[in-house]
Parts: structure tokens; sequence; C-alpha cells
């Protein structure tokens, strides 16, 4: 696997856990929704989840081919990503 890969795999694994930690305490802060209200959020939760990973990696194959951005652009926003990811679950861990 390519570098590239491993890093956006990491990265969208990161974002769908920090999305889904923040679902979760928006969740549990508001504890007196009404079932239908739940019921919605947690549609949205799964909707996001399961497409957010699907259509990110597919727009940007489409703009590497497209030329409008180069690889060598990507790397160091995929590694910043990752990175600020990593400190988020770090510092909301030790919270």
């Amino acid at each position: 696997m390519h570098q590239i890969q491993l890093a956006l795999i990491i990265s969208y694994v990161l974002m769908s856990c920090y999305f889904f930690a923040n679902w979760l305490r928006f969740a549990l802060r508001h504890p007196h929704s009404s079932p239908e209200d739940k019921f919605l959020s947690f549609v949205m939760f799964l909707i996001t989840t399961i497409f957010w990973p699907l259509i990110v990696p597919i727009s940007l194959i489409e703009v590497v081919k497209t030329k409008k951005i180069e690889a060598t652009t990507i790397i160091p926003v995929v590694l910043t990503m990752i990175a600020l990811s990593i400190s988020y679950v770090i510092s909301e861990m030790s919270a």
C-alpha cells in the first residue's frame, strides 16, 4: 500500500472516530430529546459515517486525475490532518 493511501485511511478512521465522539457527547448532553430526535440523530450519524469515507477519496482521486492539484501538495495536508486528529484524540482522552 502506498504511504499516501495509508495516511488517508488512517485520517479517515480518526475523523470517523472524532465524529462519533462528538455525536455521542451531544446525545449524552441532551437526554431529554424526543425519541424522534434521537432516531433522526442516529440515522444522520450512520449516513455521515458510512458515506464520508467513500465520497472524500473519490473526490480526491478526481481532483488528482484532472491535475487541479498535484499529489505532492496533498501529502503535507494529509499529514497535518493526521497530526491534528491524533492530538485531538489524545487531548479528549486525558480530559
